[in-house]
């Protein structure tokens, strides 16, 4: 178990201290820090997931069960996340929307696959694609218009093609569209875009830890209720579809353990981006992520006990 951890945490504990140090060393200018959450959100993590999608096999993509036990937790953490925020904190709609994503995204490409590998095997990589494409091509959409720039004048239509017409948006569809279609597109095109895919986690640690050195972490009552809602309620709730529909062993597993991870470290670079939640999107992802060495622990000892 002890390997585990380390295997998930590792990556990220080493992202973060480079950044942090950079950051209190002053090697980059705080300005910096927008073409780094830029360019994660806009092409390392759109290429990663697109990569993803089209290379996962039609079969699982079209699993209705597994894809409505993911779904339900994702979604729903997902609105629980806005009601928390509008009616409890008080966010205005932009805050309250980024403070939603960090209740429900989860970490799944570097805290994901060394857990699902060592409780399921290769099989289980596949909630990592799955999780990722419900996140991107469902709810992604949804809070990309929740966070808009509020023109009273653009129609709806038009303010609903802005927030899907985007990379971050478009390339997991086009990728699912590839996988399904059973398109078969040249294994150098795949390992070309993969190579700017493999930058998205990295560069979204470092950028974290520029972030986290130079803001004061605080851990409040709102801290603890986004940690509670992503990094247990989203389990809880996973689990509970999932045996309701009937999922079983490795299917069963696997979903639950995407509930159990912390936010995604894409987060704060997406609170860059839309100027929203910045510091608090920071302190959730670097707290959830602390929270998690116990979290995913208990995850462990039920999947090993119970499931």
């Amino acid at each position: 178990m002890l390997h585990i951890i380390l295997s998930a945490m590792g990556p990220i504990i080493v992202g973060l201290l480079v950044g942090f140090i950079c950051g209190k060393k002053k090697y980059f200018k705080e300005e910096t820090e927008q073409a780094f959450a830029d360019f994660v959100v806009k092409i390392a993590l759109p290429a990663a997931l697109f990569v993803s999608a089209a290379t996962v096999s039609p079969s699982i993509l079209l699993n209705f069960d597994y894809f409505l036990s993911l779904a339900a937790g994702l979604i729903i953490t997902f609105i629980i996340g806005l009601i928390v925020a509008k009616f409890i904190f008080k966010r205005n709609r932009r805050d309250g929307t980024m403070q939603a994503l960090t209740m429900s995204f989860p970490d799944m490409a570097y805290c994901g696959p060394p857990v699902l590998l060592a409780t399921v095997g290769s099989s289980g990589l596949i909630a990592m694609v799955m999780g990722n494409l419900i996140y991107t091509v469902i709810i992604l959409p949804i809070a990309m218009l929740l966070l808009g720039n509020g023109d009273k004048k653009q129609s709806i239509g038009r303010a609903i093609w802005k927030s899907v017409y985007q990379p971050l948006v478009i390339l997991p569809i086009l990728g699912a569209i590839v996988a399904i279609s059973g398109i078969k597109l040249p294994t150098v095109f795949y390992n070309s875009v993969d190579e700017l895919g493999k930058c998205a986690g990295g560069v979204a640690l470092f950028f974290l830890g520029l972030m986290i050195s130079h803001i004061k972490l605080k851990f409040n009552f709102e801290m603890l209720c986004n940690i509670f809602i992503k990094n247990i309620l989203q389990a809880i709730i996973i689990l509970v579809v999932a045996i309701g529909l009937g999922l079983e062993g490795g299917l069963l597993k696997s979903a639950f353990i995407i509930g159990i991870l912390p936010t995604a470290t894409a987060v704060p670079a997406l609170a860059m981006s839309y100027k929203a939640y910045e510091e608090n999107a920071a302190a959730a992802v670097f707290l959830s992520t602390l929270c998690s060495l116990v979290t995913i622990v208990l995850g462990i000892i039920v999947i090993e006990t119970w499931l």
